[in-house]
This record gives C-alpha cells, structure tokens and sequence, in this order.
C-alpha cells in the first residue's frame, strides 16, 4: 500500500484504535461495550441547570413527553446531521415514519440541500428550511464533534421556530451542541465509528421502546 498521510482519515482512526488498545474484533466491541456503558443524558430546559438522567430515564421522558403527543398532534419530526450523521438522520426519518408512524420533515432533498447552501451558505443548509417550514415540532440533531456550525444553527432556528430540541454528540463533554437540547445524549469518546454506532443504537433504541409502548397489541398474531 502507498504511504497513508499523516493528516488522513485513515491515519487518525489507527491512532485513536491504537490509544484505545484495539488490534482485533474482541478489543473493538469490548471498546463500544465499555462507551455504551458510560453514555451521558443531560436535561436542560430554557436557562436551567443541567441534570444528569440515566439513558433509561432519558429515553422514557422523551418518548412519553414528545413523541408520544406528537402522535395526537401535527407536530413533525426533523433530523439533521452531516456526512455519515447525515446517512443516520436519513435512517431515523425512514424508520419514524414506517415504523413509528409519525410525521416528518426530510431537509435532504439534493434539490433543496444545493439550493439552501447556494443561496444562504452551507452553515444555514438546515436552518433556512427549518425556519420557513417549522412550527412547534420536533428537532433530532446529530454531530459527532458537537460543533458543526450548520447543526448549531439549525438548533437555534428550530428554538426560535418553538420546536423541542434533542440533541446526540460525542467528543468533547463541552461541545457547544450539548447546551441547545431539551434533552442531550453525549457519548464519551473521539473516535467517530464509536460515535456514529452509538447514536445509531440510541435512536433504534429510542424508535423500538417507542413502538414497544405504543403499539395496540389487540388483534395481533403474536
């Protein structure tokens, strides 16, 4: 193989595989066991001070507090993110809808992606359509670093426009994504695989406790 750059994506993934100690698939789920382990839920409502919930209580509060009436309500759902964040929000969007039955909103239309970012930048790709579509609904934003600059904006579009905030981040225990939510699932680690999974296994977790407790089982061949 030619040489790797040093400032590659490659060469900073076997650095942080290297500081974790993985050199085989054992170290590498043994290393996720360990972060999914020590995932961190903050609520932070308006100017609050933040309170720390378990994932169990975090997941029940946003299910039986937003979700839930956003099933009663028009209240819709957007998710947003980047790069492989992006390909996660796009999941989340399909499965909400299919499975959970709730309304969305899909910000990832190539059309209206390229025409937000031509016209207003791509640090307001997201919030330029949420400002003109949102109203009181519901905001998933996903950043593994927690600073992207459109993910921030989009968060605070979606606070002007009313909507309930939740956000999912990992990196630093300081990143600026971690004060916008209602709710905020941080997980503590800075290598973007681990990041990127756990969000994924948070927010199935989330969709599958949401169907769990929602769906009527009357009627059903179980």
């Amino acid at each position: 193989m030619p040489p790797t750059p040093e400032n590659s994506a490659a060469a900073k993934t076997l650095q942080q595989l290297q500081a974790l100690g993985v050199r085989d698939a054992f170290g590498y789920l043994g290393s996720l066991k360990d972060i999914l382990d020590k995932i961190m839920v903050t609520s932070a409502p308006g100017n609050s001070p933040a309170v720390n919930l378990t994932l169990n209580d975090g997941i029940k509060y946003l299910n039986t507090d937003f979700l839930e009436s956003a099933l009663l309500t028009d209240q819709r759902l957007i998710v947003v993110g980047n790069g492989a964040s992006a390909a996660i929000a796009i999941h989340t969007l399909a499965d909400f809808a299919n499975a959970g039955g709730l309304k969305t909103i899909d910000l990832f239309s190539p059309a209206l992606l390229t025409c937000m970012a031509n016209d207003y930048g791509y640090e307001n790709v997201f919030a330029k359509p949420i400002e003109i579509l949102a109203n009181g609904d519901i905001l998933f934003a996903v950043s593994s670093s927690g600073q992207s600059p459109n993910i921030i904006k989009a968060c605070q579009a979606a606070l002007a426009k009313k909507c309930q905030v939740f956000t999912f981040s990992g990196f630093s225990q300081d990143n600026p994504l971690r004060k916008l939510g209602r709710l905020n699932f941080y997980v503590p680690s800075t290598h973007y695989g681990f990041v990127e999974i756990t969000h994924q296994i948070i927010l199935h977790c989330i969709l599958d406790l949401f169907i769990r407790n929602n769906v009527n089982e009357e009627g059903m061949d179980l």
